[in-house]
Order: structure tokens, then sequence, then C-alpha cells
């Protein structure tokens, strides 16, 4: 079966387009991303989602934590590189995560891994971050077991269930220009 969340992001990254243009990133030389497109003004750079030869795998945390990790963190992180995405979900602004290159995965591999060993600390379930909200002290996760999108506080777990599934997280969303 195939992942529903690649087709679902790949549509979400064209509605971006179609609504606002290219979307853009703070430009750095020392990173560069496949994903660039021309340097725009202001030091920021248009992009395009870049659709990697070979998805990025996650396997390597399931191993480190010793747990099985969902599918849905591959097929939203694994499969492209490109911008972060501001989103809007039922009156929620948020930024959805996206690694830009091929350092910028192993730093969010070592970030997850790090999430993951405080929710352990704290005794919380295992969820995975994927998006951050404008209150700084809320995020938008991936429930571990059931694959569900949550709200989650920091440090207190989740305050409740944004989507059932990441998919449908991804084709209700609407993109919003920053």
């Amino acid at each position: 079966m195939e992942n529903q969340e690649v087709p679902a992001l790949a549509a979400l990254f064209e509605q971006y387009r179609r609504c606002y243009g290219q979307p853009l990133a703070e430009h750095d030389a020392a990173e560069p991303s496949p994903a660039e497109l021309l340097p725009a003004h202001g030091g920021r750079v248009a992009w395009r989602p870049f659709l990697r030869p070979e998805p990025g795998s996650f396997d390597n945390l399931g191993h480190a934590l010793e747990m099985p990790v969902h599918a849905s963190l591959t097929g939203l992180f694994g499969h492209y590189y490109a911008g972060h995405l501001p989103l809007c979900y039922k009156g929620l602004f948020v930024t959805l995560l996206q690694p830009w290159n091929s350092a910028d995965f192993e730093r969010l591999q070592q970030n997850q891994i790090g999430h993951q060993l405080m929710q352990r600390k704290l005794g919380l379930p295992a969820t995975w971050f994927i998006a951050t909200c404008r209150d700084e002290h809320r995020l938008v996760t991936l429930d571990n077991a059931s694959g569900a999108v949550l709200l989650e506080r920091l440090g207190k777990g989740a305050i409740g269930e944004l989507a059932p599934d990441l998919a449908t997280f991804l084709h209700r969303a609407e993109p919003v220009s920053l």
C-alpha cells in the first residue's frame, strides 16, 4: 500500500504555489539545498519541493530507541527536500517542518531522538514533532501508536487530536502567506 502522506504533501506544495507563487526560504550559502531555485530578493531564495531519488529512512531512530517508528513519519519527512510551509488548520496557524537538505534531515532525526527521550523521561506517550505553532509552548505532533495528529503542550503531552491521521491533516490544511 502506498503511503498516503506523500501525495497529500505534494498536493499541499502545489496548492501553496498556485495561491502564492514559489515559496521563499532564508538563503544560507553554507547550507545549499537541491530545492533551491534562483536567489530571490533580500537574502531569501525561492524553492520548489525536490523529490529525493531514494527516500530517507527513520529505521535508525527505531533501532536507537528500540521501538517501531510510525510509517507516516517517513511519508512526511523522507521524500522531499523543501522549505518549511506556513499553514492554517482549523484556525490554528502552524509551520509544517521539512528537511532542507541531507544535513538538515540528519539534524531532524537527532532532534526527534531528543524529543522522544524527553517524552520518555516525562512519562508521556511517544510522539514525533511535525510542525511548530505561533505559541512556542505548543507543537503539532504525530502519535507513534495511532498515527493521529495531535496538538501538544511542550512537556505536558497532548491537548487534543487535530486529525485522525497525517494524510487527513495535510489534505485539510490550508497554505498561508507569510
